[in-house]
């Protein structure tokens, strides 16, 4: 129940934060620790003005009680954090990168822009 709840608090954190080049986001927790991740392509200043926004948003609607750290790295689809649970993924075509299926991404679409 924990996580469903940090799951829905970034997601209302992201509404109208998400940048175009944010490719995926999400987040991974270990009790009152946790770990905003965004993939993005090409990683600008802008976006990490986004995403310093959505931090203080998931902050304030967590209460200020939890220890969270941001993790933002380029887009490599061969590199993606398996232990995150992704709130957003872009639709970007139909280059398919097959994962695990444990409720996790089975198949994300993406394309080079």
């Amino acid at each position: 129940m924990w996580f469903s709840y940090l799951y829905g608090q970034l997601t209302r954190a992201s509404l109208g934060n998400i940048t175009s080049r944010i490719v995926i986001a999400g987040l991974k927790a270990d009790g009152m620790t946790v770990t905003l991740a965004f993939y993005v392509e090409p990683p600008l200043q802008d976006d990490y003005r986004e995403i310093a926004q959505i931090m203080e948003e998931f902050d304030d609607l967590t209460g200020n009680l939890l220890d969270v750290t941001v993790k933002v790295e380029q887009w490599d689809p061969a590199k993606v954090d398996r232990d995150v649970r992704w709130t957003y993924r872009s639709w970007l075509g139909e280059e398919s990168l097959e994962t695990e299926s444990d409720g996790r991404i089975d198949q994300l679409k993406v394309r080079r822009i």
